[in-house]
């Protein structure tokens, strides 16, 4: 990506998403960069720049400190309380995946090793790159996982929306009164965050090591470190840059390949929304969790994009981070197994 058009990108973004909090919209920074950077790239005739690896990491150390925020001793207790409600999430995925992969695969004539990693609710990026080591066709995973990403950000910005309508006059965590005291409260927490979201990407080989990294630092910051934080001009940050990274996948080849694969993509997406139905009604119902944090948690893929919008909500945002966390990396590890089991190598 060249100089200039990495600064035209970067103003197009701002610009939407400035435009978009003006307007009130919900999850404004990343409806309006995601909007603004796409518009951009059409002007420039959807050119395929890719994205910067360097983004992909600072969304995740910057997800992870948003977390880590909300690491309140109540707070952490309630996330591993999620092991059991995220471990049957995570068999959930899988199976609905399988169905959905066979079921492409049978009706569309995709081939069924492309189709398992396209239904695979891991990370966009994971599930391009470790399907196209092992023979996946990498643009295709790449389109459909985003369409399904789309779909996950348009309903989960709605039901912000209505939230927001439903609880107008409830303080959002981020609402504090800003002062010297909680902006340097938020910095150090922030640094924290960072530094440790750094290690974890540079040290570990987990799929989300920059969100793990972070949120563990942040949150050992946030308990050494009490009292309010002004949380919500990062959040709203951090939800800008979770929408001009999506905004760059909006290329020429993505709109080739959903094209050519529209049927496929359809049906595999159709199915894990479907999925996506059946697991926040699991999820109320038997384990007990409240409306919002279930539709968060049991959303299928974009664990970062979902957690940089939910601080709008009451959702509760650790219990949403360990199910997605715990989701990905199961996947992560199990898709490419099954797809060698099933495929051959």
């Amino acid at each position: 990506m060249s100089p200039a058009a990495a600064v035209s990108l970067c103003a197009a973004g701002a610009v939407g998403a400035a435009a978009a909090r003006a307007l009130r919209l919900p999850a404004s920074g990343f409806i309006g960069a995601m909007a603004g950077v796409g518009l951009a790239l059409g002007l420039m005739g959807f050119p395929n720049l890719g994205t910067p690896q360097v983004l992909g990491g600072a969304l995740q150390c910057l997800v992870g400190v948003l977390v880590g925020f909300r690491m309140e001793r109540d707070a952490v207790r309630s996330g591993t309380r999620a092991l059991l409600p995220a471990a049957t999430l995570a068999a959930l995925f899988l199976v609905s995946g399988l169905l959905a992969a066979y079921a492409a695969t049978a009706l569309t004539g995709i081939h069924l090793k492309t189709a398992l990693f396209a239904a695979a609710t891991g990370g966009l990026t994971e599930m391009a790159t470790i399907g196209a080591s092992q023979g996946a066709n990498g643009p295709v995973v790449a389109a459909v996982h985003l369409v399904r990403l789309l779909l996950v950000i348009l309903v989960a910005s709605l039901l912000v929306g209505r939230l927001r309508r439903k609880h107008p006059a409830a303080p959002s965590p981020g609402e504090v009164r800003s002062d010297a005291g909680s902006r340097a409260r938020l910095a150090a927490i922030a640094a924290a965050g960072v530094f440790c979201g750094l290690l974890g990407l540079a040290a570990t080989p987990l799929p989300a090591g920059g969100v793990v990294g972070s949120m563990l630092g942040s949150g050992a910051a946030r308990m050494l470190l009490p009292g309010p934080v002004p949380e919500r001009g990062f959040q709203f940050a951090v939800q800008a840059l979770a929408g001009g990274v999506v905004g760059l996948g909006l290329n020429e080849e993505f709109f080739r390949t959903l094209h050519q694969l529209a049927g496929a993509a359809l049906l595999i997406n159709a199915v894990q929304i479907s999925a996506w139905l059946l697991a926040f009604y699991l999820l109320v119902r038997s384990f007990g969790l409240d409306s919002e944090t279930a539709a968060f948690a049991s959303a299928p893929g974009g664990m970062g994009t979902t957690l940089s919008i939910i601080g709008e909500t009451r959702a509760d945002l650790v219990a949403v981070a360990f199910t997605h966390l715990f989701r990905v990396s199961t996947t992560v590890v199990a898709v490419p197994l099954l797809s060698a089991a099933l495929t051959g190598p």
